[in-house]
């Protein structure tokens, strides 16, 4: 296996959804590192020269990826490659040195480690289109050439911490398609993770564990890589799971050294533990990431219910946005030991017809009011973006408010969405 040992490991966890997508046409598939900027004499426009993974085409469109900025799209003008110690312009090049002439806005300010690529980056996560991360997939096939440069990590870094990655499971059955076209793992479902083994000994493992990581795909192309993971024609059942949901998984238990990202691709990714507690720590991605200091005082306050008032209480409507939320509740409760259970509803008050998420969660016995409203506010952060029909988000604790126990306890099956 070169690198890599194929081992898997089981473990009882339950997620909230699944890309079971095994069919994916991305077509030709390329990305440049641009390592330097020209500007051409008459100043009107610049030359970009990088290093190209794949095969380019003048006339391509593409898309030029720098962190903290949104994408350029253009054309390719005009390809520059060397060959045998000579460049001359061509009409399409593969994995060489290359330079191009990009139909570029006159205000684009184009950085060093840029990405172009003719895969589109993807903006948001939509569970029935499959998954790209093509900035991440291009910028670490710069590896090998660019490791010794800390502005390099540093955008391998960005790009990581943004991504969301495919990983496949194991499950003890089927998930079930809903009427959005999307996959929903049952309830108890019990999936597993595999593991890969990696001959290099990774910082941070101690002298006698293994050197265990997690295999991460930036896309379809790059899991399919992995021979005899599945049997001809099954399909292979994933996840996706963010930089975030990983880095929590990992810091959970003893068991994984690390992450595998494109394992089975020419340049390979592997980054250990101690290098992700970098990125976690840098200002950048605490100020992105991190916990917002007083926060909890800001969108989350206690509220009694007045006396007489009529509410509605019913089971969330099956649609894209709902079962975006439900998969984002069930991450937070997978990677929060002091949440013991999250259900999730639609409340309606009768009078004013105002409808609201209603979240209710469960945590232990004793649990300080204070901490309760630091997970409330970490929640709302991470659904509020995904509310877009219904805006207003509502949080009770179990045990606090009978009826609304008892509405759960009637529907647990399509309320209970999350139990440690």
């Amino acid at each position: 296996m070169g690198l890599f040992d194929k081992k898997k490991k089981e473990e009882n966890i339950e997620v909230a959804d699944t890309d079971v997508t095994t069919n994916v046409e991305t077509g030709r598939r390329f990305s440049v590192i641009i390592d330097g900027i020209t500007t051409m004499l008459d100043g009107n426009g610049s030359i970009i020269t990088g290093q190209l993974t794949g095969k380019i085409v003048k006339g391509d469109k593409v898309f030029v990826c720098m962190p903290a900025s949104k994408s350029i799209q253009c054309e390719v003008q005009a390809v520059e490659a060397s060959a045998d110690g000579k460049s001359s312009i061509v009409e399409e090049a593969e994995d060489t040195k290359v330079s191009l002439q990009l139909t570029l806005p006159d205000d684009a300010q184009i950085k060093k480690y840029a990405v172009v690529t003719n895969i589109e980056p993807q903006e948001k996560i939509n569970p029935r289109v499959s998954i790209e991360n093509p900035a991440l997939s291009g910028i670490i096939n710069g590896l090998t050439t660019y490791a010794q440069d800390n502005a390099f990590h540093g955008t391998v870094a960005y790009w990581a911490s943004h991504a969301h990655f495919l990983t496949p499971i194991k499950m003890d059955q089927e998930p079930e398609v809903n009427e959005q076209g999307v996959s929903v793992i049952k309830k108890d479902t019990k999936i597993g993770f595999y593991m890969l083994k990696s001959t290099i000994k990774l910082a941070g493992t101690p002298e006698d564990q293994d050197n265990m990581v997690l295999p991460l795909f930036t896309d379809w192309d790059a899991l399919r890589r992995w021979t005899g993971l599945a049997d001809d024609g099954a399909k292979i059942h994933t996840q996706i799971l963010s930089f975030q949901d990983v880095y929590a998984m990992l810091k959970r238990g003893n068991v994984y050294a690390g992450i595998a990202i494109n394992p089975f691709n020419k340049v390979p990714c592997t980054l250990p533990i101690p290098y992700l507690d970098t990125i976690v720590s840098t200002p950048g991605y605490q100020a992105e990431f991190g916990p917002k200091e007083g926060a909890a005082q800001g969108n989350v306050q206690e509220q009694k219910i007045p006396a007489g008032q009529k509410i509605l209480l019913g089971v969330p409507k099956e649609c894209e946005e709902n079962e975006a939320i439900r998969g984002k509740l069930v991450e937070y409760g997978q990677s929060h030991d002091e949440i013991k259970s999250i259900s999730f509803l639609t409340k309606v008050e009768e009078e004013t017809k105002a409808v609201r998420h209603l979240v209710v969660l469960e945590f232990p016995e004793g649990y300080e009011k204070e901490e309760m409203k630091v997970h409330m506010e970490a929640i709302y952060q991470e659904i509020r973006p995904l509310a877009h029909e219904i805006q207003a988000i509502e949080y009770a604790l179990k045990g606090a408010i009978p009826a609304v126990d008892n509405v759960v306890n009637q529907h647990s099956d399509k309320m209970l969405i999350y139990t440690a």
